[in-house]
């Protein structure tokens, strides 16, 4: 009878402590699953070809972002209507260019995405939306429009800040998107070499070494 009772007391410590370990290791267990994917994606997105103008574009439409999230408790106010919208395009830029990034590991891709992505072709009509609605900002803006409605005191400063943002990446932007195509070229494209003995090697680089035959 004491041994039962033992035993049973034995496999009740047991259950007991493999639970609080379960539980105690839970926390880590849901940080690996949510860190080891971002950990990933951020060394994934660091050695794309297009790691420039991903940056610049988070760089340059973030501010915007906190602009708009600043001024949205003003809805009846016109100027925050615009930055509001002007939301949707920040983050649509910044989108895409993490897309294009992590769709881009060689210059074939590039090409095929920037040329064939279903995607790719809707921003680029969503981006030219996006400068028009820059232009419809600047013009509310000078005209004294941007001021109708419930507005706060900052709300002129907070828009052309997010022009001023705006019109930056389309400048910086697309330098940085042609600075990373010509990253993309430079550094080659794949699957379209063949090595020494004519079989197909994987790796293709716009500018091959010098044949060490002699």
């Amino acid at each position: 009878m004491a041994a039962i009772l033992c035993q049973s007391i034995s496999n009740l410590c047991s259950a007991t402590c493999s639970g609080c370990g379960q539980v105690c290791k839970l926390p880590c267990t849901l940080c690996s699953s949510i860190c080891r994917p971002m950990c990933e994606g951020i060394k994934k997105l660091c050695s794309s070809h297009f790691c420039i103008y991903a940056s610049v574009a988070l760089g340059l439409n973030l501010p915007p972002i906190i602009f708009g999230l600043n001024s949205i408790a003003y809805g009846g106010c016109k100027g925050s209507q615009w930055l509001i919208v002007n939301i949707i395009f920040c983050i649509a830029h910044i989108v895409a260019a993490f897309y294009l990034a992590m769709q881009s590991k060689s210059w074939s891709d590039t090409m095929n995405t920037l040329c064939y992505d279903p995607w790719i072709a809707a921003y680029i009509l969503f981006g030219i939306g996006s400068f028009v609605w820059l232009c419809t900002g600047m013009s509310w803006a000078m005209s004294g429009a941007i001021q109708n409605g419930n507005c706060p005191d900052n709300i002129g400063s907070l828009t052309y800040n997010s022009i001023y943002f705006g019109y930056a990446f389309f400048g910086f932007g697309m330098s940085a998107l042609l600075i990373s195509m010509m990253i993309s070229a430079c550094m080659g494209k794949k699957d379209s070499s063949h090595d020494k003995d004519g079989a197909s090697n994987g790796t293709y680089f716009a500018f091959p070494a010098a044949s060490n035959k002699v």
